[in-house]
């Protein structure tokens, strides 16, 4: 096993031990080494690269998801936050297509209809958050929207950096979601006022928000406080690589934006891992 290997399982093992007292970060993956058949369900074309990512829909085509093999006890009213990095990359085809959701659902059956049906389309008592990057009747085809129920009839739809359309002649730029680049996503959702933020963040730009407490009420959504959680992607004629490179979620609405994350988890956690995986290295070459 790699010391990245290593690591990783630390730092699972170490987070699942961890006292919910000491932190509401309930979901904490530096990279996805190990989790798939684990601690995540990945079905159809989700599978973890070389690189540790999860690779929820390739460019060769596909649909997938992946998400939780286990109920996730959200907060009071469903509260719960999460940040994730991301990266759509190799796009192919017809167009940069078709995109990916963050989704919350009370089954276990999360991979919904391929191509844009973002792999979302028909999964029941669900909300999801997509990051659309094809124009499927949308008038955009660079989105970010709030989806309920597995359809994608958005509640409401807001272009990243004001960037509404992206395609072979300009995906490659600065606010299109397709180009390649890492971004930073941050959902927060208040169970008690029923309110939901999200905002994003390209690599060497500002963070901004893009949903601004929008008033929804996901425990009615769900049915229920304990969710499975995960990502869901698909491609049609149009591909491109649906990454997620690592995820936080917490219990609470601690997680709102960069170097705000929960405090006790993660950094002691991962030192702890490091630590770990270091002793495992020393001891299998004495």
């Amino acid at each position: 096993m790699t010391r990245r290997s290593l690591l990783a399982t630390a730092a699972l093992t170490l987070a699942a031990a961890a006292p919910q007292a000491q932190a509401a970060l309930i979901i904490d993956y530096a990279n996805f080494t190990g989790t798939c058949g684990s601690t995540l369900s990945c079905v159809g074309s989700a599978a973890v690269d070389a690189g540790g990512d999860l690779r929820v829909t390739p460019s060769s085509g596909g649909a997938g998801a992946g998400y939780s093999n286990t109920a996730i006890a959200l907060g009071s009213g469903a509260t719960f936050s999460t940040s994730f990095q991301f990266r759509m990359s190799d796009a192919g085809g017809i167009a940069p297509a078709d995109g990916f959701t963050f989704v919350v659902s009370q089954n276990t059956t999360n991979l919904g209809g391929a191509g844009g049906g973002l792999g979302y389309f028909g999964v029941g008592n669900s909300v999801a958050i997509e990051f659309d990057t094809f124009d499927n009747g949308e008038n955009s085809s660079n989105h970010v929207a709030l989806d309920t129920n597995g359809s994608l009839s958005s509640l409401v739809q807001v272009n990243p950096y004001g960037v509404a359309s992206c395609t072979f002649g300009n995906y490659g730029a600065a606010g299109c979601l397709s180009n390649g680049k890492i971004w930073s996503a941050f959902i927060n959702y208040d169970g008690t006022t029923q309110l939901l933020n999200v905002s994003v963040q390209e690599a060497n730009s500002a963070l901004i928000q893009l949903i601004t407490n929008y008033s929804v009420d996901i425990a009615s959504v769900l049915g229920t406080n304990n969710a499975y959680v995960g990502f869901t992607a698909a491609t049609g004629a149009g591909v491109q690589n649906h990454d997620i490179l690592n995820w936080q979620l917490a219990n609470d609405t601690s997680i709102v934006g960069p170097g705000r994350l929960p405090e006790p988890a993660s950094l002691a956690l991962l030192a702890l891992a490091g630590a770990a995986a270091m002793g495992a290295g020393r001891r299998r070459r004495g």
